[in-house]
């Protein structure tokens, strides 16, 4: 059982002069003062009788300035958790401070281009999760590069007869392979551009760019460290030895022709090890595939039956951790009490005398502030039919039982802002006349209409009249939005209703912000059916809220979402059957990602989330994220040679490595993430790791037990 109370801060502070002044006076004493105190009371062992818990809405920002702070520091473990797990595969702390900054560089460059040189002035909240994204393929990329560079110490005199030539190795070994796998990705998140929403498409170029940025730099920048590397580091003896401005003698490259020339090769670590002599016969073994198969089949059944249960959000979105206690709070209020005249609440607008917006030469990318053009209807006249019409809309609205359980009651009334009702009653009554005298409606027995000859002379006193409605100063202030006039004329005339369920704070679900909807278009179009030959011009209903936009957006962002997702597999069919001109290689690597993107879906719903706006964001972004591990391995086995026994184990003996430290690298920036008090990042964080994990699981399980099963020839053309 639940119960509440309300608290309203009125009176203006000493020291201030406007509501603007004591409200920001006011927030920052209860911030300074009672805060800690209100958070403290909620806590569980406070009271163990009573629950307590509080909301205000003007704080809201404030508190989640104070999240963002905290959540902010779990995210820098994540890069400090990705920095020493760099040093520990890497060995070296030069080279790891030249890779972290390298993958922090692509993020500036990338918004250098994505602001100034392409002119993109949105910059969605998203594309913040660019860092995490580059993190996890950035350091994808430098362990590519560098599993190349260790690997070609044994590759004989052809590679080692110099460092250009083993460097020239290890740049076509490692920059195809991550070639591939950038321009993959990059288009993956190209895929955004389907979406209309400008925050979904801003976040997928900039994330491209940043993927972009990111193969240059590891090409570049990182290239040329290895090589100081090479001369100046590698082969001395302890982490910080400080003789670095020696060059090595004999370098590393001579070193390993001279140990390949007297017959010793160089110790393969431990991990590649285990992948090409472990993990390779394994996968070669048919009964172990067939092991392999049943599992994999038997968890794609499952994961596709969850993710044909995947449905819409039903309830209000949540922006915080469901045990935080403003969201505890905005919850229990959403869903344990009805709204009640003291609660705020959204207004739903019939407006006469406006066009719908022409969104010709609308592109929110390269201009946020333009949304179209807002156009008077020309044909628009306030006359005495029309004020008629609109009065009996009123009544309609105030007694229509189809709106019985969609407009709030005050007083026993609906909540219903009609100006005309009380520009016909001061019309009869005059300035002086009481509310009570206004609301009885008495007066719509005479002649109440106002005439186009005192039209301007009645308005100009009726604005400056007090309103019955509500308690500003005048009428022109209270109907603000619902009366277009502009000194000479009325441009445009409304009715506002108050919503029992919509209110400025909370983001509801579509299905029932849409049944809302249907409700008040259907109210529109009765209205239509008898007002546009009195008014001249159809009605327009909306809110200022944007709540009806979001509703929309919702769609927008689940169709979006799968359908990116789809193309994002596309692409990499495309880029792979490009890449490698193998057709059974591109469909089995096609289908992989198909399967990872199935499986997070049935994870994420096996969890218990439903689709709403972040789900369809991460789902939108799913397939740029999939497609590493096995495009890795492909493009691994196509390089091999010999038969497909041998082309299996020396693409796990070449890929293994950088794929595994890949997948473990994004999982640990991953896991602080999970501790986030903002939903978002919380998820993201759940997100990231599911989706790398599997894809790390059907890459090497599923994609490579696919090419030993089928043996299909590799000199065969395209196939």
């Amino acid at each position: 059982m639940y119960s509440r109370s309300t608290m309203f801060w009125g009176q203006l502070l000493n020291g201030t002069t406007n509501e603007e002044e004591s409200g920001d006076k006011l927030k920052e004493f209860i911030m300074e003062n009672l805060f800690s105190n209100w958070t403290e009371i909620t806590a569980k062992d406070h009271n163990p009788e009573v629950q307590t818990f509080y909301f205000m809405g003007t704080l809201i920002f404030d508190v989640i300035l104070k999240i963002l702070a905290v959540d902010g520091a779990k995210a820098f473990a994540s890069f400090v958790a990705v920095f020493f797990y760099l040093r520990l595969m890497l060995g070296s702390w030069f080279l790891t401070a030249v890779g972290m900054f390298e993958i922090f560089l692509s993020v500036p460059l990338s918004w250098l281009f994505f602001s100034y040189i392409f002119q993109i002035k949105y910059f969605s909240t998203l594309n913040v999760l660019s860092i995490f994204i580059v993190i996890a393929i950035g350091a994808d990329d430098i362990f590519v590069f560098m599993d190349a560079y260790n690997q070609s110490a044994s590759k004989g005199p052809e590679i080692l007869s110099s460092l250009e030539s083993r460097m020239s190795y290890v740049y076509r070994r490692s920059g195809s392979a991550m070639l591939l796998t950038s321009a993959t990705t990059c288009s993956a998140f190209l895929c955004t551009l389907a979406s209309p929403i400008a925050g979904t498409r801003s976040f997928g170029i900039f994330a491209a760019f940043v993927i972009l940025f990111d193969y240059i730099l590891v090409m570049t920048l990182f290239c040329t460290s290895v090589v100081i590397y090479h001369n100046r580091f590698e082969s001395k003896r302890f982490c910080c030895n400080c003789t670095f401005w020696k060059v090595n003698s004999p370098t590393p490259t001579e070193h390993a022709l001279n140990s390949y020339h007297i017959g010793v090769e160089p110790k393969p670590d431990r991990i590649s090890k285990f992948f090409k002599e472990k993990l390779a016969p394994f996968i070669l073994n048919g009964r172990n595939r067939i092991i392999i198969g049943i599992v994999l089949t038997g968890w794609m059944v499952v994961a596709s039956i969850y993710t044909s249960k995947l449905e819409p959000t039903k309830s209000t979105e949540q922006f915080l951790d469901e045990n935080h206690p403003i969201q505890r709070a905005a919850t229990i209020l959403d869903e344990k009490f009805p709204k009640t005249q003291e609660d705020i609440s959204s207004k739903i607008h019939f407006i006469w005398g406006l066009e719908k917006i022409t969104r010709d030469g609308v592109n929110q990318l390269f201009d946020p502030d333009f949304v179209g053009n807002a156009a008077f209807a020309e044909g628009f006249s306030f006359n005495e039919e029309c004020q008629t019409k609109m009065v009996e809309a009123c009544e309609s609205l105030q007694t229509n039982p189809d709106l019985e359980e969609f407009i709030l009651k005050k007083n026993g009334l609906r909540s219903i802002d009609c100006f005309v009702e009380e520009l016909g009653a001061f019309n009869v009554l005059g300035d002086s006349a009481t509310c009570f005298e206004k609301i009885s409606g008495a007066w719509k027995s005479q002649n109440w209409q106002v005439s186009s000859d005192n039209f301007n002379s009645t308005m100009e006193q009726f604005l400056k009249s007090r309103s019955c409605t509500g308690d500003l100063e005048n009428v022109q202030s209270y109907f603000i939005d619902s009366m277009g006039w502009d000194g000479n004329s009325l441009r445009y005339a409304g009715i506002s209703v108050e919503s029992s369920l919509l209110d400025p704070f909370a983001l509801q679900a579509e299905e029932v912000v849409r049944t809302h909807y249907k409700a008040f278009m259907k109210a529109a179009a009765d209205f239509d059916s008898s007002m546009v030959d009195a008014c001249g011009s159809e009605v327009i209903m909306t809110d200022l809220d944007q709540l009806f936009v979001f509703m929309n957006n919702q769609k927008i962002y689940r169709t979006s979402g799968l359908l990116g997702s789809m193309l994002g597999v596309l692409i990499a069919f495309g880029v792979l059957f490009i890449a490698t001109r193998k057709l059974h290689i591109s469909i089995f690597a096609t289908g992989t990602i198909l399967c990872v993107l199935i499986s997070v879906v049935g994870s994420v719903t096996i969890l218990g989330w439903s689709l709403g706006v972040i789900e369809a964001i991460l789902v939108s972004i799913l397939a740029g994220f999939s497609v590493d591990y096995v495009i890795h391995l492909a493009h691994a086995y196509v390089e091999a040679e010999g038969d497909t026994e041998n082309r299996i184990k020396e693409a796990f003996g070449d890929m293994g490595i950088s794929v595994f430290s890949g997948m473990l690298t994004s999982v640990v920036a991953s896991i602080p993430l999970f501790f986030c008090t903002l939903t978002f990042f919380a998820k993201f964080g759940t997100f990231l790791c599911l989706t790398i994990s599997l894809s790390w699981i059907f890459a090497n399980f599923g994609f490579m037990s696919l090419l030993a099963t089928f043996k299909v020839p590799m000199d065969k053309k395209c196939l």
